[in-house]
């Protein structure tokens, strides 16, 4: 685990642990603490989207990204840096958005991906009035899209 996440880790699945590791390569130090200060509010979505069979049923997929709303909608606002996480990475932004992908693509299941795009579009959605509200119109794609940011 990186450093500072030592107290945490007997809570954090093995998926986490691997993720965190890999940010500890692409965040910069201030990023690092408040991901930390993020992890240590934990709810039972987290634990549902770690336990999700990858044949999950597009309605259980919509139905956890909608529940997980709130949540990332509440971080973003009272951890405004979530909102741009390698803006000051130092390795560069690009570089390190392409790492995160990546290690979603990699640790993550299909259902699991497909929860994440849905919640990326729901965002989307929260953050522009002009678009149709949350709940309508879902995405759903059949082949995995490891792009869980806008470029």
């Amino acid at each position: 685990m990186p450093p500072g996440f030592a107290a945490l880790a007997q809570d954090l699945s093995d998926t986490n642990k691997s993720l965190f590791m890999v940010y500890s390569t692409v965040f910069s130090e201030e990023g690092l603490e408040e991901l930390r200060r993020i992890i240590t509010v934990r709810d039972d979505t987290g634990e549902e989207f770690e336990a999700l069979p990858p044949d999950t049923d597009d309605a259980t997929i919509d139905r956890l990204a909608e529940r997980i709303l709130p949540a990332v909608l509440r971080m973003r606002e009272e951890h405004p840096r979530s909102n741009g996480p390698v803006a000051d990475s130092p390795r560069g932004a690009e570089l390190a958005g392409n790492a995160m992908a990546h290690a979603a693509a990699e640790f993550y299941n299909p259902a699991q991906l497909r929860v994440l795009r849905r919640l990326h579009h729901l965002l989307d959605q929260a953050t522009d009035p002009h678009d149709d509200p949350p709940g309508h119109g879902a995405v759903h794609d059949s082949a995995p899209d490891v792009r869980l940011r806008e470029e």
